[in-house]
């Protein structure tokens, strides 16, 4: 049975963990920040979009620091691709809570939305897609600490696919979510009714992209 180790050399799951902590400080922020726009309170909204832009911009730096690394030589041509594109799929859930945190300062909430409650479980089913995820690189690196094998990695290849069924759960969701929204249209400006269709899209690009960042990990786990 292959050793981690020896497939990949030094550890590449540490820096791509270490870069996984600053998305997740990025996208910690987003539920504090929705649940201000749907009650009103711009300000707080205002104070969350700033915090979120320089979350973000650490994210980038890190995320760059760890791209530098992989342009040194520490792995063979075919595994540097695979892990650049594991970094760029888990940077951009960042760049998503970023456009979904500028998309709140555009204009405040007009009142709380018939559909507030339903799209208040979709965002939580995202969050929580990526929370998946995020236990997915955790738990790769324990792995690696511990000297696991490829061979062994049945139980984290379950996890993705897990978190590959729940990104599905989100898209009926949403679907349902839209319906709503569009049962009301009548009653909102032009405006908050486009603006909510963007909210409702970045929302489900994050566990879109957290799916996506699965099966990078696991095209590159899977690697002969």
């Amino acid at each position: 049975m292959r050793s981690i180790t020896k497939l990949f050399g030094k550890s590449p799951f540490v820096p791509i963990r270490q870069h996984m902590e600053h998305v997740a400080r990025t996208v910690a922020k987003g539920q504090a920040l929705l649940d201000a726009y749907l009650v009103g309170d711009q300000a707080t909204v205002e104070q969350l979009a700033e915090e979120i832009d320089l979350l973000e911009a650490e994210a980038d730096a890190m995320k760059r620091d760890v791209e530098q690394q992989l342009r040194g030589g520490m792995f063979v041509a075919v595994e540097r691709g695979r892990l650049r594109q594991v970094i760029s799929v888990q940077d951009s859930i960042a760049d998503k809570m970023q456009n979904l945190a500028r998309l709140t300062t555009l204009r405040a909430c007009e009142e709380p939305p018939p559909f507030a409650e339903t799209f208040k479980n979709f965002l939580q089913l995202n969050l929580d897609i990526f929370e998946a995820i995020r236990g997915v690189i955790d738990r790769l690196d324990e792995l690696i600490d511990q000297g696991g094998t490829v061979d062994g990695l049945g139980p984290v290849f379950d996890q993705i696919e897990r978190v590959s069924e729940m990104e599905s759960e989100a898209d009926v969701l949403q679907h349902r979510l839209l319906k709503e929204l569009f049962q009301v249209e009548q009653r909102m400006s032009p405006g908050g009714f486009f603006l909510w269709t963007k909210i409702f899209r970045q929302v489900g690009d994050i566990g879109d992209r957290s799916n996506r960042l699965g099966n990078r990990l696991r095209s590159t786990l899977q690697v002969k």
